[in-house]
C-alpha cells in the first residue's frame, strides 16, 4: 500500500466520525426538539412556580402560594396544604402532551365558536405563576372520541386536545388539599407549654441549656420529660378526620368551645405561638373531639385519643423519680436509716465503706443500690405544697439516702455537693411519707425493702481469706457434740483418739479450701437479737477454723442456721470487725454442701431439721 493510499483511507475515515458525530447531534436535537414541540406547556419549571389560580364554572377560585418547602392557600381561606396533591397537577401539567390542534382559522369557522368547545366560560382555568412569567391554561368540554378534552393556552392561537385524565389531579375542592396536620411542631420554636385553665391544668419551661422540661405551675417540681416529649411527637402526628367549620363567627356552644374544656398553648417566652381549643366529642362519635385552631379559627375534629392524655390531671406530668441522677458522678453516699453510714468512690473506681467503720464495699451492691434508688418512684401527692414537714416524719426524715458529687473548688480544696437526696418519713398504711431533695411536697411511696438500712449490708461480701496450707484444725460443734478434725499436711486430716468415724481426706480438703474463701451471697441481718429469726438456736452448728498466720494463732468462726427459704442453702453468721454483734448472711450453696457433707455431726434433713 503506497503512502497516497494510506492518506485517502484516513481522510476518509476522519470524514465518517465526523459525519457520525453531526448526525448523531442532530438526531439528538431532533428527538429533543420534538419532545418539546409535543408538550403543551414546554416552559413549564415545576420547581419555579411560586403560585397557581384554579377557578372553576362555578366553584370560587383557589389560590395557593409556594412557602418554605410546602404550598399554602391563600384564597378561598387561608390555610396549609397537602404538597403532594399541587406537586402531582404540576408534574400532570409539565407531562401533557397535546395530540390534535383547531387552528384559529377552524375556530373562526365555527358556528358558536369557543362555546362549541366549551370555553364559553371555560370548564377549569389555570393561572401558574412562574417567577415573572405567567402560564395561562384553560381546559374546555370532552371531546367526542378518545377521552380527550379541549385546552387553550393563553398567547397561542387556536386550541389542543389533550389527555382528560389531566382533570384527575384537580382538586373535586380545598379540603382535598388541605394540610390534615393538626399541627407542624417542627418548624416551631417553643420553651413553654401551658393546659388551661391552670385550676386544673399545668405549666412547664423548657430549659435553654439542657432542654429539660420543668413544671412551675401549680407547683415547681421537675416534670415527666418522657411523657411530655411523647406526647408532643404524638401531637405532631395527630390528623383531621373532619374540618367542620371555617365560620370565625361560628356559634361554638355547640362544639363545646365556649369555653372550651382545655387549652393547649405553646410559647416562645411570653409570645403564644400555637394555641389548640379542646372541646366535647361530637354525638355520633364519641372516640373524637372538637379542636379548634386559633390562628385559622375553624374546628376540626380528631381522633380523642390524640389529645385525651393532655386533659389528664397535672399529675400525670411530674416526674414521679424520687432521684434523677448521673451515677457516674456520684462519689459519696451517706444514709441514715438503722444508723448512719457514709461510703466514698475510690480513685480506682471501687467503693469503701468509711462511716460508721472502714471496710472496702462490694461494688455490685453498691450498684445495686444506686439502681434501686434511681427506679424509686412515689405513688401520688398526699400535699402538693407545705411547710411544715414535722406531722409526717419528714423533719428530720426517720430514713435518708444523700447522693453527693465532688467539686473542685477554684484554689480552695474539693467540696461535696448534693447530687439527689430522698427522705422517708412515718407509714401510712402500707405507704411511707416521703419527700425528694428540697421539694415543698410531701408524696407517698412503697418502701420495696431493697434499700440498705446499715453499712456491713454494703460491705465487701468476702468474709475472710485463707488457704488450706494455713490451717491447723477444724473443730466441729453441733447440738452439745464436739469433733476437732487436725490437718497434718497436704490432703492429710486425723481424728481424735477413738473417734471411729470414717474421714474423706480428698473431700474434706475441699470443704475447708472453700471455707477457707468462705463469702456471703447475701448480707441478710445484724444483732444477737435476730439469731432466732433464721434458726441458729435450733441447728446450733458451729465451726472453729484455727489457722497459722505468720506463726500466729487465730480462729475464725462461723456458725450456721436453718434452710434459706428457697432451701438451696443455710443462713449463716460470723463477727465482723467494726460492726457490732454477729452479721448474718446467706451462704453460698456451694460452700454449705461441703459442710453438710463433712463437717456435721447431728444429720441435717432440707428443712432444717434434726
Amino acid at each position: 500500500m503506497n503512502a497516497k493510499t494510506t492518506r485517502w483511507l484516513l481522510f476518509l475515515a476522519v470524514a465518517l466520525a465526523a459525519f457520525i458525530a453531526l448526525f448523531e447531534r442532530r438526531t439528538d436535537d431532533t428527538a429533543r426538539r420534538a419532545e418539546q414541540a409535543a408538550r403543551l406547556l414546554p416552559e413549564l419549571v415545576t420547581a419555579e412556580v411560586t403560585a397557581l389560580t384554579l377557578t372553576g364554572a362555578t366553584n370560587p377560585a383557589i389560590r395557593l402560594e409556594r412557602v418554605h418547602d410546602g404550598w399554602e392557600f391563600q384564597s378561598p381561606l387561608r390555610y396549609p396544604a397537602q404538597p403532594a396533591g399541587v406537586d402531582r397537577l404540576l408534574t400532570a401539567l409539565r407531562d401533557l402532551r397535546w395530540q390534535g390542534h383547531v387552528t384559529a382559522q377552524e375556530l373562526l369557522a365555527h358556528t358558536n365558536g369557543l362555546a362549541a368547545f366549551g370555553f364559553a366560560p371555560p370548564a377549569v382555568s389555570i393561572a401558574i405563576q412562574q417567577g415573572d412569567r405567567p402560564i395561562d391554561l384553560r381546559l374546555g368540554a370532552p371531546t367526542a372520541l378518545g377521552g380527550q378534552i379541549y385546552a387553550q393556552v393563553a398567547g397561542r392561537g387556536g386550541l389542543y386536545t389533550v389527555d382528560g385524565a389531566v382533570l384527575k389531579t384537580l382538586p373535586g375542592g380545598v379540603n382535598e388539599w388541605r394540610d390534615t396536620a393538626l399541627v407542624r411542631l417542627a418548624r416551631r420554636r417553643f420553651d413553654r407549654l401551658q393546659v388551661r385553665p391552670i385550676t386544673n391544668g399545668f405549666e412547664v419551661v423548657r430549659s435553654p441549656s439542657n432542654h429539660v422540661w420543668r413544671m412551675v405551675r401549680p407547683l415547681s417540681t421537675r416534670a415527666n420529660n418522657a411523657r411530655l416529649d411523647l406526647l408532643l411527637d404524638q401531637l405532631e402526628l395527630a390528623r383531621v378526620i373532619q374540618f367542620v367549620t371555617d365560620d370565625p363567627r361560628a356559634d361554638l356552644e355547640p362544639y363545646g368551645l365556649q369555653p372550651p374544656d382545655r387549652e393547649l398553648v405553646l410559647s416562645q417566652g411570653t409570645n403564644d405561638i400555637l394555641t389548640l381549643q379542646i372541646g366535647r366529642s361530637p354525638a355520633n362519635a364519641p372516640d373524637q373531639l372538637f379542636v379548634r385552631r386559633m390562628e385559622h379559627s375553624n374546628v376540626v375534629a380528631v381522633a380523642r385519643s390524640s389529645l385525651a392524655p393532655w386533659l389528664a390531671s397535672f399529675r400525670e406530668f411530674c416526674d414521679r423519680r424520687m432521684m434523677v441522677f448521673d451515677p457516674d458522678a456520684v462519689t459519696r453516699i451517706e444514709g441514715i436509716a438503722d444508723g448512719a453510714f457514709a461510703l466514698e468512690r475510690q480513685t480506682n473506681g471501687t467503693w469503701q465503706i468509711v462511716a460508721p467503720f472502714l471496710a472496702s464495699a462490694d461494688s455490685v451492691l453498691v450498684l445495686e443500690m444506686l439502681q434501686n434508688l434511681a427506679e424509686l418512684e412515689f405513688l401520688e401527692f398526699e400535699r402538693e405544697v407545705t411547710t411544715d414537714f414535722v406531722p409526717y416524719g419528714l423533719a428530720p426524715p426517720r430514713r435518708q439516702y444523700v447522693l453527693q458529687t465532688t467539686v473542685a473548688g477554684a484554689g480552695s480544696a474539693p467540696t461535696n455537693q448534693v447530687l439527689a437526696q430522698v427522705g422517708f418519713g412515718n407509714p401510712t398504711g402500707f405507704k411511707y411519707y416521703a419527700r425528694r431533695s428540697l421539694d415543698s411536697a410531701v408524696v407517698t411511696i412503697i418502701d420495696n425493702n431493697r434499700l440498705p438500712r446499715a453499712a456491713f449490708e454494703l460491705r465487701d461480701r468476702r468474709i475472710w481469706n485463707v488457704s488450706t496450707n494455713q490451717m491447723v484444725s477444724i473443730t466441729v460443734h453441733q447440738l452439745g457434740e464436739t469433733r476437732k478434725l487436725l490437718r497434718t499436711g497436704p490432703m492429710q486430716w486425723t481424728a481424735p483418739p477413738g473417734d471411729t468415724a470414717q474421714l474423706n481426706p480428698v473431700s474434706l480438703e475441699e470443704a475447708a479450701y472453700r471455707l477457707g474463701q468462705l463469702r456471703a451471697d447475701r448480707w441478710v441481718a445484724r444483732g444477737e437479737d435476730q439469731l432466732a429469726r433464721f434458726g441458729f438456736g435450733t441447728i446450733d452448728h458451729r465451726l472453729a477454723i484455727e489457722v497459722n498466720q505468720d506463726g500466729r494463732i487465730r480462729t475464725l468462726e462461723v456458725r450456721f442456721g436453718r434452710r434459706t427459704l428457697s432451701n438451696q442453702s443455710a443462713y449463716a453468721a460470723v463477727s465482723i470487725e467494726g460492726v457490732e454483734g454477729p452479721v448474718i448472711f446467706e451462704c453460698p450453696r456451694s460452700i454449705y454442701e461441703f459442710v453438710l457433707g463433712n463437717l456435721t455431726l447431728v444429720p441435717t434433713l432440707p428443712d432444717g431439721s434434726g
